[in-house]
This record gives C-alpha cells, structure tokens and sequence, in this order.
C-alpha cells in the first residue's frame, strides 16, 4: 500500500509538473529554469519519484487481462503473463509462483461467480525513470454475482508492473461498495 501510495503521488507530481513545464516553454527561456516541483518542498523522499507516461500498449495488455477475468476465460490469461509472477490481492493474501499456478487458483476463485462486470474508471502506463519498471495504474468498478445470486459491488485500484510486455506483478486495493452502481448497465 505505501509503495502504491508513492507512485501515486508520484505520478500527480509529474503530471503537475508535465503541466507547468508547458506553460512555461511558450513563456521564454528565462521562465524554463524555473520548475515547479523544485519549489515545494515535501515533506517524504519517495522511492518512486521521476515519471513519464508509459507505453498504451501495456494498458491493452492489463485490460485484456481484466475482460479475461470478466468473461470467465482464465486460462487465457495465461498468455498474458510472466513465467514467474507475484500478486498482492486485495484480501491481503499473496502470491508468488508460475503462470500455470496463479492460472488454477484464478479459475477456482472465478468459479465461485456467474457473473463479474468491470467498469474502467480510469487507467495510464507510467513508466519509472527512477528504476527503470512500466506500471500500469487502473481504478475500477467490479460487481459480481455469486452462484447463490448474491450481488456484490466494489471500487478497486490497481497497479501492474509490466517486465518484457507481460504482466510480472500486480497490487490491489478494493473497497466494498453499499449498492451496486446502476451505470454498470450502460
């Protein structure tokens, strides 16, 4: 969760900055030295701290992963993914092992649903200058009806890290929503 907390804030500083940066190039050269973020002074050191917008296709990568999982076809996941892959789930449970053994966990769990609908609120590629690792940021909205017919909704956010265009490791957060939104019927 810190990890994630810093790259979020990370990545709110550097589109702030990307921002500024912008203003001040069409205000001259004089105005460029001054930078934003060189003029706050915060009051952590992140780990995570040099950003720029990664590649879309890693975020095609992480959504076909997810409408995988919504369309209850897990074993295709499994081409998505790193031979050695780590999890950190939203229920605190982890995971670290091959493709082939985090794809017969997913299909056990996804067999506890008839049903999962996913709304992608938001998502973007970063990269980390820093460490040199892509991410992939998302925020969604799940329902899912189990096999007794109990729906349940939940707002999520993620980030997958992304090694060699496969998905390598991933952290989710999750809160359990009061009612299902009704615009997941649009």
């Amino acid at each position: 969760m810190k990890k994630l907390s810093l790259l979020l804030a990370a990545v709110s500083i550097l589109m702030a900055c990307n921002n500024e940066k912008k203003k001040d190039d069409k205000m001259g050269d004089e105005k460029k030295e001054t930078k934003t973020r060189d003029n706050v002074t915060y009051p952590y050191k992140a780990e995570y701290s040099d950003f720029k917008m990664g590649d879309p296709n890693h975020t095609k990568l992480v959504l076909d992963f997810a409408k995988c999982w919504e369309e209850n076809r897990v074993a295709d996941m499994k081409a998505l993914l790193a031979d050695t892959v780590g999890a950190s789930f939203a229920d605190g449970s982890k995971f670290m092992g091959t493709a082939d053994s985090l794809i017969k966990m997913g299909e056990m769990f996804r067999a506890n649903y008839s049903s999962v609908k996913v709304r992608m609120d938001a998502f973007m590629p970063v990269h980390n200058n820093d460490k040199n690792e892509d991410y992939v940021l998302i925020w969604e909205t799940d329902i899912t009806t189990d096999k007794s017919g109990k729906v349940d909704s939940s707002g999520s956010h993620a980030f997958y890290q992304i090694k060699n265009n496969k998905i390598a490791f991933w952290g989710e957060y999750q809160q359990k929503l009061t009612a299902p939104p009704a615009m997941m019927d649009k």
